[in-house]
Order: structure tokens, then sequence, then C-alpha cells
């Protein structure tokens, strides 16, 4: 029986997805979280095959939970689902290595078919997403090793001037380091940045 991981802070959504499922092609196995704290413990205790994710979450960013999730677990299976705008949205959740979206405003049996496409390895985006630009994605998105080596200077305090000359490379560079690492991580400010390669250490 495989297992699903709902993160959503909606208890109507649960009662809606686990009726829903009865019409799946497999017999799912739900277990409902509220928020990050909860669906990082539910992952480092179970393996699921798909995990349904709301962005929209009060708490936390859910775009920055699922990397999060993705930099500890590879080839977890999420698929977005909110109520967010969807041609936004898809495409940020597309570009942030999700494996599908759906939004919360399109039919639920079309959730359904999505959590079993994910299933069984494939993805599930609305139409305007060129899936064949996600490998190209995914690559694009790994941290090369002078931007790892610059985000463990940047989290240790380091300024741009002083990276610089640490590294024999100009302020310009270390600058544009810095905002594609951002950009990669989804890390919003330096805080965020050094909590990013504290993960990424374990």
């Amino acid at each position: 029986m495989p297992a699903l991981l709902l993160v959503d802070d909606h208890p109507l959504v649960q009662v809606a997805l686990e009726a829903a499922l009865q019409k799946s092609a497999f017999s799912w196995q739900v277990t409902s979280v509220e928020d990050d704290v909860q669906a990082m413990a539910s992952l480092s205790e179970q393996q699921f095959a798909v995990v349904v994710l709301d962005i929209g979450l009060p708490q936390v960013d859910g775009l920055q939970l699922m990397r999060r999730m993705l930099r500890h677990y590879p080839d977890l299976r999420v698929l977005i689902y909110t109520a967010q705008e969807e041609e936004v949205y898809a495409r940020l959740a597309f570009n942030a290595g999700a494996s599908g979206f759906v939004s919360k405003g399109r039919p639920m049996p079309q959730l359904i078919a999505a959590i079993d496409a994910l299933s069984q390895g494939e993805r599930s985006f609305p139409d305007f997403i060129n899936l064949c630009q996600q490998e190209e994605m995914e690559e694009s998105l790994a941290l090369t090793p002078k931007e790892l080596q610059v985000i463990g200077l940047l989290s240790q305090g380091l300024s741009n001037v002083q990276i610089a000359e640490m590294l024999n490379i100009s302020n310009k560079t270390v600058s544009t380091h810095k905002n594609t690492i951002l950009r990669k991580t989804g890390a919003k400010n330096l805080f965020e940045l050094a909590a990013v390669y504290k993960e990424l250490q374990q």
C-alpha cells in the first residue's frame, strides 16, 4: 500500500482527499500534517511515495519547505496543491523542483490522476508547462563547487569583499555568485542562507 503525506492546514482538504482517493487506481495510506515541523518529522520516520503540499501554509514558505524536503530526500515526489494563482505558482513550483502541480480550483479527479501519475514516476503539470525543460532546469538549480564555497563563507558572516580577497576573485563576481545562490536555494537573506548551508552539511 503506497503512502501519501498531505501537508495542509485545512482539515476539510484531508477529508475531501481521503474520500476522493477511494477512486484511485491504488490503495493509499494517508498521513496528514499541518506544518513544516510535522512534515519533516514524518519524512524522517516513513517513506512516502508522494507528498501533497499546500504552499500557502500560514507560518512557512511552502516552496522553501519543498526545497528543504528535496535537499534531504532528493528522490521525493512532491505535488503542489494550492489555491494560489495557477499560472504563476505552477511555474514557480516547476522551477523549484516539484514533480507536479494542481490548483485547488480544479476538479478532485484531476488531483487524484496527478497523484497516481507521480507514484508511477511521471510528472503532472498544467499544459503550459514544458516538461522537456525539466532536466535542464534541475541541472541549473544544482550549486556548483564555487557556489558551495561561497555559500560556506557567506554563512560564516564574511563580507563580499572578504570573500573576494580569499578566493582571489572580484567583488562583482562574488555578488553574482551570491544572487545565483539565493535564486537556486530560494533563501531570501543571509540568515536563511546559513540555514540552507547547515542543511547541506547534514
